[in-house]
């Protein structure tokens, strides 16, 4: 495949979506420690908190990440913007990680595929090439890549380190130490991103790899066991840093955030709804990697202890073990599956029969085009109010929103739909035998429906999920009330919320653990649930309620601003 072709594809699948939308609650945690960490204290950056509030999700290693972009970079394009460059550095690197080590597994003698009774074959600089380009294709094309692309959360960093990892794997029979050390950095770094559990089926499985990639090679066993050694070392001391650091400098407030934190961990075996969302979200979030994968380790039975195989699985299992003790699940523990499945995945794409190639083809080319057909409709009818049912489906989703049609946005749609177009003519016409012909559909596929989506949606979905305007009229309210005069509790917030009316209103949150009086309180009250509609805690009459809203779009919500009158 020409480099171009994929740096183009590439450059689209990154760009669309980071910048030019407002904070959404789903990102809103992420972006709430890095915003503390860029503006706040020594503390805020060993012990992260979201408005005051204790962060215990996961570890800080992506927001530090984060919030050095934003103390830097945030004058220049604004903190959310900021924050969400981050994903710039992250996608591209496990992209390219995850390129050079297929590269190099490609280009071993049991990866390469029969020789033709004829010869013509290719040679075996162009074929690991060839399975490279199609792993960097594949990582485009999963939806669980593009789902979450625009969020500050650390999925993008889980799946770079993860990627980093089985590069490292990919060094052992060349650079047996220094691949060891890259390993086990990247273990640790994993533990400071999700946690330990994870982290510790990311060892277990690097330390099986090295163990047998110096099975029958002429590495000494001292050296074996240094390197094994140095992995885990490495590992545990990269992971330990935070916490030696905070117990070091805050040792008070370590002991408090620490043992919040511990309890916070999703470790526990995994119930029956556990294994059953852990199916039905692989099998969408996961696509179409885990059918090559399955595919690859079929067609290559015979070979399942060549390194190709041998490795992405050991990785996979490992992490899919530590799957078993994260209960409850949710994402996080899933999108570390991505990078080994793409390996697998790659080398099961060149295996494919016509058949069955054809078959994802047009398989790719029916599910995009649908949709595509399903936005272009469900725009049209948005600014014309026809089909009547569509339109009201869209009224009923955004109520009060007015559609404008934005030029820009409509010519660039119209310019990602006609290549599309021209993508489907090129195959349906040329009819191209080249094994990349598949990957190349589903990931300019999912780009181009991602692309069409921002574009022609952006504002509507901003209308629904920003919190911009209420929270500065919200800040009103508070102002209004002497918010100039102390911190305002929160009472019932969930945490997403809490950090964009911080950031967007200015609001000075109290702040866990603080024996701070707030004057003020903020109460959220969802009609859905009778658990929140309880006052501000204190004794009866300790609060007045002063004022009761709502936000637009969202008429099962409401939110009070109480005075304390005592």
């Amino acid at each position: 495949m020409p480099r171009w072709a994929l740096l183009c594809l590439l450059v689209a699948f990154i760009v669309p979506g980071l910048f030019g939308h407002d904070l959404w609650p789903p990102d809103a945690p992420g972006f709430g420690r890095m915003w503390a960490m860029a503006h706040g204290t020594r503390a805020d950056w060993l012990l992260p908190n979201v408005a005051g509030a204790l962060a215990t999700q996961g570890g800080p290693l992506p927001y530090w990440f984060g919030a050095v972009l934003v103390r830097f970079g945030g004058s220049l394009v604004g903190d959310t913007n900021a924050a969400a460059a981050a994903n710039l550095f992250w996608y591209p690197l496990a992209i390219i990680s995850l390129w050079h080590a297929v590269y190099r597994l490609a280009r071993r003698d049991e990866a390469q595929p029969v020789a033709g009774a004829f010869g013509g074959e290719a040679s075996r600089n162009d074929y690991a090439r060839l399975v490279a380009d199609i792993s960097a294709l594949l990582m485009i094309g999963t939806i669980g890549m593009i789902w979450r692309l625009h969020q500050t959360q650390a999925n993008g960093a889980s799946i770079a380190i993860v990627a980093v990892a089985i590069f490292a794997t990919s060094l052992a029979e060349w650079r047996l130490l220094p691949a060891a050390l890259l390993a086990g950095l990247a273990a640790g770094a994993l533990a400071l991103t999700q946690g330990p559990m994870p982290a510790a089926g990311l060892l277990l499985g690097c330390l099986v790899v090295f163990w047998r990639s110096t099975r029958g090679t002429e590495s000494a066993p001292r050296t074996v066991f240094l390197a094994l050694l140095l992995l885990i070392l490495i590992a545990l001391a990269v992971a330990a840093s935070w916490p030696l650091a905070a117990f070091h400098l805050f040792p008070s407030e370590a002991r408090v955030y620490f043992d919040a934190w511990t309890e916070a961990l999703p470790i526990g075996w995994l119930s029956s709804e556990d294994v059953l969302w852990s199916i039905r979200t692989c099998a969408w979030f996961l696509w179409p990697l885990w059918p090559l994968a399955a595919w690859a380790v079929y067609a290559w039975r015979s070979s399942l202890f060549a390194a190709h195989l041998e490795r992405p699985l050991l990785l996979l299992v490992g992490l899919a073990a530590a799957m078993l003790f994260s209960a409850p699940l949710d994402e996080r523990a899933v999108v570390g599956l991505i990078p080994p499945l793409v390996v697998l995945a790659a080398f099961g794409a060149t295996t494919l029969r016509r058949a069955l190639d054809n078959v994802i083809d047009w398989f790719a080319i029916a599910v995009f085009s649908l949709s595509l057909v399903f936005f272009w409709a469900y725009y049209f009818a948005m600014q014309i109010g026809a089909p009547h049912a569509m339109a009201a489906s869209i009224a009923h989703l955004a109520p009060g929103f007015v559609a404008h049609v934005h030029v820009l946005s409509l010519v660039l749609a119209v310019t990602a739909t006609a290549a599309w177009a021209h993508l489907i003519a090129w195959r349906v016409l040329r009819r191209p035998r080249v094994l990349w012909r598949g990957p190349l559909l589903a990931g300019a596929g999912v780009t181009i429906v991602w692309i069409t989506a921002n574009l022609l949606f952006l504002p509507a979905v901003d209308y629904v999920f920003s919190y911009r305007t209420f929270a500065i009229d919200l800040a009103a309210q508070l102002q209004a009330r002497g918010l100039a005069q102390g911190c305002v509790l929160a009472h019932r917030i969930p945490l997403a919320e809490r950090a964009i009316i911080a950031y967007y209103g200015k609001v000075r949150f109290d702040r866990d653990g603080s024996s701070e009086t707030c004057r003020l309180a903020l109460h959220r009250d969802s009609r859905r649930s009778a658990l929140d509609d309880d006052p501000p805690p204190g004794a009866r009459g300790m609060w007045e309620l002063t004022w009761e809203g709502r936000r637009r779009a969202h008429p099962d919500e409401r939110w009070r601003i109480w005075v304390r009158s005592q």
